[in-house]
């Protein structure tokens, strides 16, 4: 290998350990919320619907913000894009650290979610770009090995730090972590040099789609408590008509958001609809049953949860790098399509837990979850990513990202709105003919709002044998519902394995990787 290769080499290995230093950052402090939501309801006194706001504002901010974040690098240069991302996510730690309200902790999640949105699709364009095509699925696997490795080390973080300190110090301590990716990142691609796209910026259509996306999710989010609601359809009406203005629009514009034709590229548009259907049964599955499920129903505590859980993201990360590797000679298709496959039977397998549910039984359906996401993701991104050309990496690295992203805020909305709308009908079926059956239905409701004061002062007021009863219905009814959560997501994943079996089937991707090449090399 000749000196110019060799540091061509160096400088690709190395631009490829910062971004994925990014990427456990940005991966780690997403899933951070999950552990210490019950003490962080308590503190602020967070309703149901605050409560999955704190999940969903950032889920919905990344996905919309990665849009804007890809078509933005393609324009000013990745690398800016990064640093100021994560600009704006240090800004949106030190809020939610402060915070004293469920709005100002909404507030921050929300700029977290703008920042790392806004410079995630840099982060994969310039892994892809680094690389050849026949090494191109190892390294996205190796980027998305950090991402599965926050994923992992993001809820026993915050576990410990709830045990430590309080929630407040999960927040604090992600401040000099993101000032460190800034520093990383500019040291790291001193010899990068962006492929930029010419044209304006569609700001008509970050405008449409935004606010699209952000009706829609709120209307699902709404639907706990009932889909006849105005909050309900109305926003969801608003939501649809909006997202098909932003269609029309981006069809008609010189310069667009988000360039349609990408979809007649057959690998793009399975790629896209596959990984879709991934984020949109993972994160709610995630957050649900390694939150709710196991420190509500079996009782775990935070940090016990947040290591039960490693089962499924400790796969997912250890799989990625050889799910590349093998991406790179047999093609996406197959991989994509078994993973979806893994992931429906593990679902459907959760949809048979209930409280009598043990550890052991646990450990298959959560491996298998873990590594169905974890052979889908490289295979997703690999067979999107490759189909492009370079002044497209930033907008394709975007849209494959929230594709991800914004299908997780609208699993995470429909899960809430499922248990929400059933949860009180499986009390008043366990404690019908019971005389204290109004104060169950008040009790379920007080939980179901968060209002963990007026729930004490009702079970307080019955026979403590009363009390018990009310107390079991209602976890009996969380288990219940979570289960039938996990059977509609179980669904979700099996109708994506269909779709990708017919769109991708066994194609390959480009022997020649048309991003390669932005690495400069030192003279």
């Amino acid at each position: 290998m000749s000196e110019t290769n060799s540091r061509a080499n160096a400088s690709a290995w190395g631009i490829l350990a910062a971004m994925s230093f990014g990427a456990l950052i940005a991966q780690m402090f997403s899933t951070v919320i999950g552990p210490a939501l019950p003490t962080i309801k308590d503190d602020l006194d967070l309703s149901l619907s605050m409560q999955a706001w704190t999940i969903t504002s950032y889920s919905l901010a990344f996905g919309t913000a990665l849009i804007a974040g890809g078509r933005l690098g393609d324009l000013v240069g990745e690398v800016r894009m990064i640093v100021i991302g994560y600009m704006v996510f240090g800004g949106g730690l030190i809020l939610s650290a402060m915070a004293t309200s469920g709005l100002l902790m909404v507030s921050g999640r929300t700029m977290q979610g703008i920042g790392i949105g806004i410079s995630a699709p840099a982060t994969l364009s310039i892994v892809v770009n680094a690389f050849s095509a026949s090494r191109c699925g190892f390294a996205v696997g190796l980027w998305g090995f950090a991402h599965g490795f926050g994923l992992l080390v993001g809820p026993i973080f915050a576990g410990y730090m709830h045990d430590l300190l309080s929630w407040r110090w999960v927040f604090w301590l992600a401040v000099p972590l993101t000032a460190a990716v800034i520093l990383v990142t500019l040291a790291a691609t001193r010899n990068y040099c962006s492929v930029l796209s010419s044209g304006r910026y569609d700001i008509i259509g970050l405008v449409l789609g935004g606010l699209g996306i952000t009706f829609v999710t709120y209307g699902l989010q709404n639907a706990s408590n009932g889909w006849g609601t105005p909050s309900t359809w109305g926003a969801l009406a608003v939501g649809v008509v909006l997202l098909a203005l932003f269609g029309i629009v981006e069809t008609r514009t010189d310069c667009p958001l988000v360039d349609f034709s990408l979809w007649r590229e057959r690998l793009f548009s399975g790629a896209f609809f596959a990984e879709s259907a991934v984020g949109f049964v993972y994160i709610p599955m995630l957050t649900v049953v390694g939150s709710l499920f196991f420190i509500e129903v079996l009782g775990y505590s935070p940090v016990m949860a947040s290591w039960v859980i490693v089962i499924t993201t400790g796969t997912c990360m250890v799989l990625e790098p050889p799910a590349g590797r093998l991406i790179d000679h047999i093609g996406p298709g197959i991989p994509i399509v078994a993973a979806l496959a893994m992931q429906a039977v593990a679902l459907f397998w959760m949809g048979t837990f209930c409280r009598e549910t043990t550890l052991g039984e646990l450990i298959i359906p959560l491996a298998l979850m873990g590594a169905g996401v974890g052979i889908a993701l490289p295979a997703c991104n690999a067979a999107g990513m490759r189909t492009l050309k370079p002044e497209q990496a930033g907008m394709g690295s975007g849209l494959l990202q929230m594709t991800f992203n914004v299908p997780a805020a609208l699993g995470v909305a429909l899960v809430t709105s499922i248990m929400g709308a059933h949860s009180l009908d499986k009390v008043w079926t366990a404690l019908a003919g019971k005389p204290f059956l109004q104060q169950g239905l008040e009790y379920a409701q007080a939980v179901k709002d968060g209002n963990d004061a007026v729930a004490a002062a009702i079970l307080k007021s019955l026979p403590s044998d009363s009390a018990a009863m009310v107390e079991n219905a209602m976890v009996s009814a969380q288990a219940s519902t979570i289960a039938m959560s996990m059977t509609v997501l179980g669904s979700i994943a099996l109708a994506g394995a269909i779709m990708a079996l017919l769109i991708i089937g066994r194609r390959r991707c480009p022997k020649e990787n048309p991003l390669a090449g932005s690495v400069q090399d030192d003279e």
